[in-house]
């Protein structure tokens, strides 16, 4: 019975994900500019594009000069942006700054406060850039819309849950087990946890494949094909130290510095210090008490 249930949750689920808002029209011009293109791509065709959409372009140079790039210039034309990002990096910045703000933000099926959620999301954002930013730019820069989407699975798995009734015994079901095992009481419930669900959507909705891909691994990094490994480990450190539940705690910080050794085995290395020292003000005031006990 309980795998019927899941079966046809899994299924209005899928479902729902038709009904989620179109992108606007902007997005979908540039997507197809890109894709008939090849590689004969013009900075002023995207330029010209992009322009069309007063909005767009606002938002485009804001985050351009927001601390998630780091620019040491003020940013003031879309050519400025396009030259320093990258067209495919333009495409992905978009797409997600317009998804973040499409959706209504209501965790509390998680037993989370949503407007800490909210200020967690957005510092999750911030550290990719500020943390990577002083040792990969190119990997900061792709990294940064992802970061801004890693908890949009839990914010629709949120809504469709109450959308459907089942919010309160899906709290329960996280009481009852202690806000621990979320991705497998997601999973029980819904057929998919938000992580891999995300991924589907990132394809869903044309992200860049490199990003696709990163987000498949980011739970198990060590698996992830060579291309994307360093991308799947940077996102898995990430995601440790901003968990909605136990984020920042000296666990927790310890848990993403023994992914960092984990990723140097592996040939991929991330400088430690630069690492410890990026970190938000509470986990790096956690991991020096635990240093101190």
């Amino acid at each position: 019975m309980q795998d019927i249930q899941k079966q046809d949750m899994n299924e209005l689920l899928l479902q729902s994900v038709q009904t989620l808002p179109p992108l606007p029209t902007t997005i979908e011009e540039l997507k197809t500019y890109i894709d008939t293109h090849g590689s004969n791509l013009q900075i002023s065709d995207i330029a010209q594009i992009l322009s069309k959409d007063p909005l767009v372009t606002a938002r485009l140079l804001q985050l351009a000069n927001s601390p998630f790039y780091g620019f040491s210039r003020e940013i003031t034309t879309l050519n400025q942006v396009i030259t320093l990002l990258g067209i495919a990096n333009i495409k992905n910045i978009i797409i997600a700054d317009s998804l973040k703000n499409n959706f209504k933000v209501d965790v509390s099926p998680y037993g989370l406060d949503t407007e800490a959620f909210i200020k967690n999301c957005n510092e999750e954002a911030r550290f990719i850039g500020d943390w990577l930013l002083k040792e990969d730019k190119k990997l900061s820069h792709l990294l940064v819309p992802c970061a801004m989407l890693l908890r949009l699975g839990m914010i629709i798995f949120s809504n469709f849950l109450i959308q459907n009734h089942k919010d309160k015994e899906f709290l329960k079901l996280l009481q009852d087990n202690h806000f621990k095992e979320i991705a497998r009481i997601e999973d029980d419930i819904l057929g998919v946890d938000h992580i891999s669900f995300l991924g589907f959507l990132f394809h869903r909705w044309d992200f860049d494949e490199l990003l696709i891909e990163s987000i498949c691994f980011i739970n198990t990094p060590h698996a992830a094909p060579d291309e994307v490994k360093k991308n799947a480990y940077a996102l898995a450190i990430t995601d440790m130290i901003f968990a909605p539940y136990n984020g920042s705690s000296a666990f927790s910080v310890k848990r993403a510095l023994a992914l960092i050794d984990e990723a140097k085995s592996a040939g991929i290395v991330f400088d430690r210090d630069n690492f410890i020292a990026s970190l938000p003000p509470k986990a790096k005031e956690n991991l020096n008490a635990s240093d101190e006990n």
